[in-house]
């Protein structure tokens, strides 16, 4: 059944947009072989989800199809469903990642070599079932696609986006203009322009004090959280907290995430903005360096209940006497769509086996106005919470004698998530569904 439109309760995105990703992702597979179809979709899981790199490293970090071993075709079909996913502003989602292939372009025609080039990136579909060569608009399935200085990893789930990172973006050089190729000759290509902007702006606002309080102590070469990093956010959030900066400064904390944050789609990158608007009491900002992003090892941070975004700047490879950015946005729940990695403070990173462990949970899909069963396996008390896919507390309640039954009443149909605590043990969570 599809998700009515909430009015109180927000989802991640809706089935509309999933459903054209869906599409696209089919059409795709459509023009492609059978050897071809086996080499993009691979297994959802906690080993393929994390092949992605911010490298040169082509398929030795990666998975999937090169672009370079499509046809014409192919490949335009393929670059469909990456621009179905993301975002539509300038400078921003599907433009960004364009701006950051041609850049590999500028790069193998400038000294670098056969390693660079837009057709050295690469795309993945992770699915639950290979064998199925069909992508449904309630699948549980993820978009993989990235290359040097690129990744991008959007999970879709029950007809919602669940997750739009990790993503990593990066640049070199920082600007440059076309000779031709992905944009027409002549024009200027400076695809994390905003970002820098962004971060320069948030830092220059700062008084002396505050960016005594907001400055780390350690250099940073590069990003903390890149690949291969995944759950491992810091315990403690360091730095200047954001409820201690005035209005505008806080106004310019979220601009400063917006970049990174309307990379996907529309509808997703706005509400997810949002959302993290409303954490910024409890959100920290921190740099290293001189706060310019002028030099090598400037570094800002943005580190909130959910969202994590880091920006450095970096010594040219390529171009050695020049800076090149790399940045990361990660999400402390969101990451994969929440189901492999952290310890996640919210209860939207689920998963489902840890919690059938604990608890089970009955009818789902539940209808709405019935009561939903909750059953510990063998503690006899605790609490459960009720949150949507933004993380927005909907309900709450004891559980007694090892039960309990959770209302829907008044619930708008479509998919949440039921976390259950219990005494000496860590929360855990799982979807379910209202009809």
């Amino acid at each position: 059944m599809r998700p009515l439109a909430a009015k109180s309760v927000q989802k991640a995105t809706q089935t509309t947009s999933v459903g054209d990703v869906a599409t696209a992702a089919n059409a795709f597979i459509a023009t492609l072989s059978q050897a071809q179809q086996a080499t993009l979709l691979q297994t959802f899981n906690s080993t393929n989800v994390k092949k992605w790199s911010n490298l040169p490293c082509g398929s030795q970090c990666r998975i999937g199809l090169q672009l370079s071993s499509l046809t014409a075709t192919q490949q335009a079909a393929a670059l469909a469903v990456v621009q179905a996913a993301t975002g539509t502003g300038s400078g921003e989602g599907y433009d960004e990642i364009q701006k950051i292939r041609a850049a590999d372009d500028y790069l193998a025609a400038n000294g670098g070599g056969s390693g660079y080039g837009s057709g050295i990136y690469f795309i993945a579909f992770l699915v639950t079932n290979t064998s199925n060569t069909t992508i449904g608009a309630t699948d549980q399935w993820m978009l993989q696609f990235g290359g040097h200085h690129l990744a991008t990893n959007i999970t879709f789930g029950n007809g919602y986006i669940t997750g739009p990172t990790p993503k990593f973006e990066g640049v070199e050089p920082l600007s440059f203009t076309s000779t031709g190729g992905i944009f027409p000759s002549g024009t200027t290509v400076a695809p994390l322009n905003e970002e820098e902007a962004g971060m320069a702006a948030l830092f220059a606002s700062l008084t002396t004090a505050q960016k005594t309080t907001a400055k780390l102590s350690q250099t940073f070469s590069d990003v903390v959280l890149g690949p291969g990093s995944d759950g491992q956010f810091p315990a403690t959030r360091v730095g200047l907290q954001c409820s201690t900066l005035t209005s505008a400064q806080q106004a310019l904390v979220v601009a400063a995430m917006a970049p990174w944050v309307k990379d996907v789609d529309d509808a997703t990158g706005t509400q997810l903005l949002n959302y993290y608007q409303t954490q910024l009491a409890n959100t920290y900002i921190s740099y290293s360096g001189t706060g310019l992003f002028t030099s090598n090892a400037d570094y800002a941070r943005i580190d909130g209940p959910n969202a994590w975004i880091e920006f450095v700047c970096q010594t040219g490879v390529v171009f050695r006497n020049n800076i090149h950015y790399h940045s990361i946005y990660r999400d402390r729940a969101r990451d994969y769509g929440g189901n492999f990695y952290g310890t996640y403070t919210t209860v939207l990173g689920t998963k489902s086996a840890a919690a059938a462990t604990v608890f089970s949970l009955f009818p789902n899909p539940a209808y709405s106005g019935a009561d939903l069963q909750v059953r510990l396996s063998s503690a006899s008390a605790g609490t459960y919470t009720v949150r949507d896919l933004l993380g927005r507390q909907v309900a709450t309640g004891p559980v007694q004698n090892s039960e309990a039954a959770v209302p829907t009443a008044g619930i708008v149909p479509g998919t949440y998530l039921l976390t259950v605590e219990t005494p000496g043990q860590a929360a855990v969570t799982s979807r379910f569904q209202v009809q």
